[in-house]
């Protein structure tokens, strides 16, 4: 089997249930050749996940998962390919973005009678950020619900009475911020769009030209029909295809060697996608980080 690496996952930094360093010992234990850290809007843990990778002599790469205003749920991958001329990646204005949308979320569970404390869900949260599954543990354990994800389905959904929206980027402001400090930009499991499939040609080509340089083709979610389509559409719109587990640890029901059973890309797409960045950075140029001082 050719050496194979996921371009996708999650630790305790977001809302996953392993450590970083753990993570490096469980990809390489499943026979993966590489792994990005891809923790939602943050990097905070990438020395560790980096340091580990480099005691183990495994391929760990940098990344993050930006959440961006468009259609439905749309998530943009930051990937740190080139960290021999890119720079630190300053998330810390999106990290305000997630503590207003927290405390909405605190007062909206208020106003309906189902109250959790800061203690209890930041106690779930532990070291890393805070996010709605963090508020789903800690109803659970109040007795609101019966499951995390009932939490979903009845309040923390969107629409549902203890939905707040955050702010976000869009696209081409995600795009840019990433470019601007020399990361990859690949679009994540694009299926969660909800667009119609005859409009995604089109959209991956408005992306193309937002400057997008990869597109997560195998994913979870993604079913054998939608992978080959995607696969397609990628190489018609120059971007480079790509595979990632979204592994979330126990909170989600995929194995960390989801990719090396089910992509067909060996390691050979890292070089792809460098290559794919060189040439965006060629064409549109890095520039100086932008400071986002409007947010």
């Amino acid at each position: 089997m050719q050496p194979k690496i996921d371009f996708h996952c999650h630790s305790t930094f977001s809302d996953g249930t392993l450590e970083p360093y753990q993570l490096v010992a469980a990809a390489s234990s499943a026979g993966l050749a590489g792994l990005a850290l891809t923790d939602h809007d943050t990097t905070e843990g990438t020395e560790l996940f980096l340091e580990a990778g480099r005691k183990k002599g495994f391929l760990a790469v940098a990344g993050t998962e930006l959440s961006l205003d468009y259609r439905a749920t749309t998530h943009l991958l930051g990937l740190d390919v080139l960290p021999e001329s890119s720079r630190p990646l300053d998330l810390g204005f999106i990290q305000k973005f997630r503590e207003e949308r927290n405390e909405g979320i605190y007062v909206a569970l208020e106003a309906i009678g189902k109250p959790v404390s800061r203690e209890a869900v930041s106690g779930f949260a532990g070291e890393g950020q805070t996010g709605k599954p963090h508020f789903a543990k800690a109803m659970l354990k109040a007795g609101y619900v019966t499951a995390r994800q009932e939490a979903f389905d009845l309040y923390l959904g969107i629409g549902k009475p203890a939905y707040v929206k955050k702010r976000r980027l869009t696209p081409p402001e995600g795009i840019r911020l990433l470019l601007d400090a020399g990361w990859c930009p690949v679009l994540a499991h694009s299926i969660s769009m909800e667009a119609p499939l005859e409009e995604y040609p089109k959209i991956f080509e408005e992306w193309k030209a937002w400057g997008l340089v990869g597109l997560e083709v195998w994913h979870p979610s993604h079913s054998p029909e939608v992978a080959a389509y995607f696969d397609s559409l990628a190489d018609d719109a120059g971007l480079v295809a790509t595979c990632g587990s979204d592994f979330h640890g126990a909170n989600k029901d995929v194995p960390i060697n989801w990719t090396r059973d089910n992509s067909p890309l060996s390691l050979t797409v890292l070089d792809r996608l460098r290559d794919g960045l060189r040439a965006e950075l060629a064409r549109a140029g890095g520039g100086e980080a932008s400071s986002w001082e409007g947010f």
